[in-house]
């Protein structure tokens, strides 16, 4: 079962969480901001120009804050951008649902999932419809930090509310588990989706490819190669560079 601060209480897509649940960005203390120097210019504008939009007399719309942000994360520069939500929120700038978004991105690369999901509260407290955006970057967050099987239950929970789910977000889920070293897990996983209304495709087979070669399991990779064009889904050359490559290992 996934912990109560994970827990949806609602029967339909206007999901709850327990009022006890602290807005954990609003409580932390200021992130370290680690800055690359090839990218300390590009920072540093953008921190500025965020700072002169701030200032203005008439405040700008909220998308000329999010291009900002997105910027930020682009470079990788997530505390940044946390501590400039903070800004905004103390500016009382309401955020859209992509303000939001970012956010969680951000909160899930620095493994701060219980904020990530305050700021999925705050999404349904200002009445946006959830979309598979946001629940997709969340099921990231949990691959991330290596919490495989929380996203896995995560997903079931949403699924069993009628939410739809589309490739990215099982492709997500069987590269997180590829990542903990299950592709006989990740095999049976895909086989469920064949049966699906959301077909894997080839980036999805991919993934699970590369692991079973990975792993030293090539029979079972060669298998589900075959298995993959027999389903009609052409492979590229990412589906047969890992294949290739054990076969140089063995012939060296």
């Amino acid at each position: 079962m996934l912990m109560t601060r994970y827990t949806f209480f609602h029967s339909t897509f206007l999901l709850r969480f327990s009022p006890s649940l602290p807005f954990c960005f609003f409580s932390h203390s200021p992130f370290p901001v680690a800055i690359n120097n090839n990218n300390r210019n590009n920072v540093d504008d953008a921190v500025a120009s965020f700072v002169t939009l701030l200032n203005k007399h008439h405040l700008p719309s909220v998308v000329e804050f999010n291009k900002i942000l997105g910027s930020l994360v682009k470079l990788k520069q997530y505390p940044t951008s946390v501590s400039l939500f903070r800004q905004m929120d103390f500016r009382a700038i309401t955020p859209d649902l992509v303000t939001l978004n970012i956010l969680i991105n951000c909160f899930c690369h620095l493994g701060l999932m219980d904020s990530a999901f305050s700021a999925l509260a705050k999404i349904i407290k200002l009445g946006h419809d959830l979309n598979v955006i946001t629940l997709n970057t969340l099921m990231k967050g949990f691959c991330i930090n290596n919490k495989v099987k929380e996203a896995l239950e995560f997903h079931d929970k949403v699924k069993s509310m009628g939410f739809q789910f589309d490739e990215v977000t099982y492709g997500i889920l069987i590269n997180g588990i590829c990542k903990i070293g299950r592709t006989r897990a990740a095999i049976e996983f895909l086989q469920k989706l064949e049966k699906h209304p959301v077909k894997p495709d080839v980036i999805t087979y991919n993934t699970v490819i590369d692991g079973l070669c990975k792993d030293g399991l090539v029979i079972e990779a060669k298998n589900l190669f075959s298995k993959m064009i027999a389903r009609g889904i052409s492979p590229d050359v990412v589906s047969i560079v890992p294949l290739f490559m054990v076969f140089v290992v063995r012939i060296n």
